[in-house]
């Protein structure tokens, strides 16, 4: 972690610098206004050497202390807690003709569970540690002190109705609505062929676009209503033009128009990211633990927070003891059926949830593991109305299918981690999978889990992902049929397993969608076992102390 610091080094010097510097075209500025002021009040006065001094003071502390908060930083997203002696090492600011005095960083408090008050993810459960910036900046007559807040926020990605480290996409045929708080780490392209609404926060750490991703800027000409601070629904139709990223407006009329609750790199919106080792794809949570893992890597995966592991077929706890499965818990089965969107028949790896509970296996911690190492090897989940009573979250680094309702009956906190995810109603039949759609007629089914999962990337000027809409897959006839879903949908990652193009109409046809974010995950007390957090650094309060 020091060596990855040292290599950024140079980089940061750059931006240090330049801190300092509009520091001083900043003082400049403010001493013409101070000076206009001043000539306008006491009648062709001149300003006092002393009064200049006092303010290229104040403004040399602000710089000192802004300078703390870039490299604190820049330290945090590699090294979650450091010690008062790596605070300490950090270097320190310099400005010529001024002494920085009473210079530090020092954390405050311990790590805090609390409801974040302010920043770009407000109201939502963090965990938090505070860290003080002071600076004490001393002039030719003047010393000026300042104090700046720095919070170093941890969030359980739950708590998102959506939300992407891709570019997301949510194009929808149909009207749709969401619930809760929709995030993505990089674009946004949002836009409806009939309407879409948004009751909560709309964020994009990129740019916020309304028009499609995979071919030429034209808009869909369905409404596209968010909802204001106040709780009214404002569309992107200004009634002459389409509000976003290609309005020089943008910037300030997003704001007027929906009070802060859209918002994108315009505003400068800090990402949330897990905490992985530099340059790590999210990816890398739900791959098999390795030897020589580092610490990040072992925190994070999901191979070594699982109770119990199925793994090629050998089941085992958490500490590689093996358990001994009656028969009808696990299965293997070669060319269990087509997926026709991957075009190709799979070997499937099958759990049955009623089963292992009867079995008295389900992992004491709630998380289960489960892998095969096949090219076409799956993971199936069947019989999962009812999860054990501390709920349960199944990760893979497989594709995943979803046979049936899930988790219907005594709803408990779930969730379903893979590389794509895909659902069966309680009518598929593996002997009709590869034979012609109207064969696979779908019935009514429930699933009420959170996901968190990957997609097909767009490619510029061609093919589409599927969007948000399509996320969770299908391959039977949906047709006048309702899916209902409940949860918070999560998407981090390109998926590496199932990477067949989405394609409307052959392999499928859409239910009737009555999704929504289940605001039950608004209590932690009903969040998945081993619910991951992401962090983000966000400015706090500031002060001048003298």
């Amino acid at each position: 972690m020091k060596g990855e610091r040292n290599i950024q080094r140079g980089g940061r010097e750059g931006e240090r610098g330049m801190v300092l510097v509009l520091t001083v075209v900043l003082m400049s500025v403010l001493l013409l206004v101070a000076g206009t002021t001043a000539i306008r009040s006491i009648g062709q006065a001149r300003v006092t050497t002393q009064d200049v001094d006092a303010v290229k003071t104040f403004y040399a502390a602000e710089a000192g202390v802004e300078w703390g908060a870039a490299e604190l930083r820049a330290l945090l997203p590699n090294n979650l807690a450091p010690s008062q002696a790596e605070l300490d090492a950090l270097p320190q600011p310099s400005l010529t003709g001024y002494q920085f005095t009473a210079y530090s960083i020092v954390p405050i408090g311990t790590l805090t569970q609390q409801i974040i008050q302010s920043g770009d993810y407000v109201g939502l459960i963090g965990y938090i540690q505070k860290y003080r910036i002071t600076c004490q900046a001393q002039g030719k007559r003047h010393a000026s002190r300042i104090e700046r807040e720095i919070d170093h926020q941890f969030i359980p990605l739950f708590q998102f109705g959506v939300f992407y480290d891709k570019d997301l996409e949510i194009m929808p045929g149909p009207t749709m609505s969401f619930i809760g708080r929709i995030h993505t780490n990089a674009d946004l392209y949002i836009a409806a062929e009939k309407g879409i609404t948004c009751d909560s926060y709309v964020t994009a750490i990129g740019q916020i676009w309304h028009f499609r991703k995979d071919g030429s800027h034209v808009d869909p000409p369905g409404y596209v209503k968010i909802q204001d601070q106040v709780g009214t629904y404002q569309n992107m139709w200004t009634g002459s033009y389409w509000l976003d990223e290609r309005q020089a407006s943008w910037p300030t009329e997003s704001i007027t128009r929906w009070g802060g609750m859209v918002r994108d790199s315009a505003h400068g919106v800090q990402s949330l990211k897990l905490p992985l080792p530099p340059l790590a794809d999210m990816y890398e949570i739900i791959e098999r633990g390795q030897p020589g893992d580092p610490p990040e890597l072992i925190d994070a995966r999901y191979w070594y927070k699982a109770g119990v592991r199925v793994v090629d077929g050998v089941m085992t706890d958490s500490g590689g003891t093996p358990l001994s499965p009656p028969p009808g818990v696990i299965a293997y089965v070669n060319n269990a059926f087509m997926d026709q969107r991957e075009n190709r028949w799979m070997d499937v790896l099958e759990l049955d949830v009623g089963a292992l509970v009867n079995a008295g296996l389900s992992p004491s911690n709630g998380i289960l593991y489960i892998s095969g190492a096949g090219a076409d090897d799956a993971v199936r989940i069947r019989n999962a109305s009812q999860l054990p009573a501390g709920g349960l979250t199944i990760a893979t680094d497989n594709p995943l299918y979803v046979y049936g309702n899930y988790n219907n009956v005594s709803k408990k906190g779930s969730a379903l981690i893979c590389d794509a995810i895909t659902i069966l109603s309680g009518a598929w039949l593996d002997s009709k999978s590869s034979g012609a759609l109207k064969y696979r007629v779908a019935t009514a089914t429930t699933v009420n889990a959170c996901i968190m999962t990957g997609h097909k990337q767009t490619s510029y000027g061609s093919t589409y992902s599927g969007g948000l809409e399509n996320l969770p897959r299908f391959l039977e006839k949906w047709t006048g049929v309702t899916l209902t879903y409940r949860g918070s949908i999560i998407d981090l990652w390109y998926s590496r397993k199932a990477v067949g193009t989405w394609v409307y109409g052959g392999y499928y046809t859409a239910p009737n969608r009555n999704w929504g974010f289940d605001t039950d995950l608004l209590d932690p007390a009903n969040w998945p076992p081993g619910t991951p957090r992401a962090h983000t650094v966000q400015r706090g309060s500031w002060r001048q102390i003298s």
